[in-house]
C-alpha cells in the first residue's frame, strides 16, 4: 500500500463519511423535531463510529464491477463477506509489506497511537487525583450537602461525594462512573448565593443523571482517533452541547425552579467563574467535563441558545415516549448500515470509492 493509496482509501473516505452522515443526521433531527437530547447524542455518534466501520470493507473485491462504469452513484449494505475478508486475509497485512511506503505508514500510526495513549492515560489521572484531593463530609460543609441531598432527591440520583479543589479550576465538574464525584471550588461557592449553588449542583447531579461522563469519554475518545476529521470535531461539539441542553432539561422537568431563576443563576455562575478566573495568577486549564465553561470557550452564540432553551422549551416535550425511542433506534441502526457510495474511475484499475 502507498502512501497516496492510503490517504484515498481510507483518509478520504473516512472523512467523506462523516461529512454525508452528519449531513443525514442533521436533516433528520431538524425535519422530524427531535427534541430528546439523548436521542439526538445518539445520532451524533453516528459521525464518529460509522468510518471505522466503513474502512473494514475491501472495496477491491467489487473491482469486477466497477470496471465496466466510469463512475457509480448510489446506497447499499455492505456485503459481510467483504467485510470480513479484509480481517481473515493476514497475509495481505501491512505487517508482511517491504515496502517504503508501508514501513512510513506503520510507523506513523505506532506514533500517533502511543501519543494518544498518553493523552488519554494523562487526563485520566489528573481527573483520578482532582477527585482524591480533599473529599469532604456532610460535617465538613453540612450546608452545601442539606442543597445536594435536596436537589438529589429531586432529580432521583443517589447523593455523590463532594471534592474540593484548591487549584484554578473553578468551573466544577464531575469524575467517575461508578462512583461519582463533583470536584469543586471552594472559592466559587464562597462567592455564590443559595439560588445560584442549588442551580450549580442540580446541573452536576443531572450529569451524572445522563451518565455523560461515559459519553463523554467515548465522543472524546473517537474524536481524537479521528483527529484529521474535520466533521468529527463538529459532532463532538455538538454533542458536548447537546449534553447540556439534557441537562437543563432535567432540572427544568424536576427541580423545581423557574425557567427565569435557572437562567439568571447559570449567567451569574459563568460571570463569577470569569471573574475569579481573570484574578488568578495562572491561566485556567478548560475542563471538558464542565459545562459551565465549555460555552465562553466557543461563542455568545451558544450561550444564546442554552438561554432561550431554558427560558422557552416545554420541558413535557424534550422527552420522547417509548415507542418513538424504539423507532429512533431502528433508524440509527440503518444508517449505521447503510452505505452511500460515490465511485469515480479514474485510470486503468484505479478508483476513488467513497461510501
Amino acid at each position: 500500500m502507498t502512501i497516496i493509496d492510503f490517504l484515498k482509501d481510507f483518509i478520504l473516505v473516512m472523512v467523506y463519511d462523516s461529512f454525508i452522515t452528519l449531513t443525514i443526521v442533521l436533516l433528520i433531527l431538524s425535519v422530524f423535531r427531535i427534541r430528546d437530547s439523548n436521542i439526538r447524542i445518539m445520532f451524533l455518534f453516528l459521525p464518529l463510529i460509522k468510518p471505522f466501520l466503513i474502512v473494514l470493507e475491501d472495496f477491491k473485491l467489487n473491482i469486477n464491477f466497477f470496471n465496466s462504469r466510469s463512475s457509480v452513484l448510489g446506497f447499499r449494505f455492505p456485503s459481510p463477506n467483504t467485510i470480513f475478508h479484509r480481517i481473515d486475509s493476514a497475509n495481505d497485512s501491512f505487517l508482511f509489506y517491504s515496502n517504503i511506503d508501508t514501513i512510513i505508514l506503520a510507523i506513523v500510526f505506532l506514533c500517533i497511537l502511543a501519543i494518544l495513549l498518553v493523552r488519554w492515560s494523562y487526563l485520566f489521572l489528573f481527573y483520578k487525583r482532582l477527585a482524591y484531593e480533599e473529599k469532604v463530609t456532610e460535617a465538613d460543609i453540612p450546608d452545601i450537602y442539606k442543597i445536594l441531598k435536596y436537589s438529589a432527591g429531586r432529580l432521583n440520583v443517589k447523593t455523590p461525594q463532594i471534592n474540593l479543589t484548591y487549584r484554578n479550576y473553578f468551573s466544577p465538574f464531575v469524575v467517575g462512573i461508578k462512583k461519582p464525584t463533583i470536584v469543586i471550588s471552594p472559592v466559587l461557592l464562597d462567592i455564590l448565593t443559595y439560588e445560584e449553588k442549588e442551580i450549580l449542583l442540580s446541573h452536576e447531579l443531572a450529569h451524572i443523571r445522563r451518565h455523560d461522563n461515559l459519553i463523554s469519554w467515548l465522543s472524546l475518545i473517537f474524536k481524537d482517533l479521528l483527529f484529521f476529521n474535520p466533521f468529527a470535531y463538529i459532532a463532538y461539539h455538538l454533542i458536548k452541547f447537546e449534553q447540556e441542553k439534557g441537562c437543563d432539561n432535567l432540572i427544568l422537568k424536576f427541580s423545581g425552579i423557574s425557567p427565569k431563576i435557572i437562567a439568571t443563576g447559570v449567567l451569574n455562575i459563568i460571570l463569577k467563574i470569569k471573574t475569579i478566573n481573570k484574578k488568578s495568577d495562572k491561566k485556567y486549564l478548560f475542563i471538558q467535563s464542565s459545562g459551565f465553561v465549555s460555552f465562553q470557550k466557543i461563542n455568545l452564540r451558544f450561550l444564546k441558545l442554552k438561554i432561550n432553551n431554558i427560558l422557552y422549551s416545554n420541558p413535557d416535550k424534550n422527552f420522547i415516549k417509548k415507542p418513538l425511542k424504539i423507532f429512533c433506534i431502528l433508524i440509527f441502526i440503518l444508517l449505521l448500515a447503510i452505505q452511500f457510495v460515490i465511485v469515480v474511475k479514474i485510470g486503468g484499475n484505479s478508483f476513488i470509492f467513497l461510501r
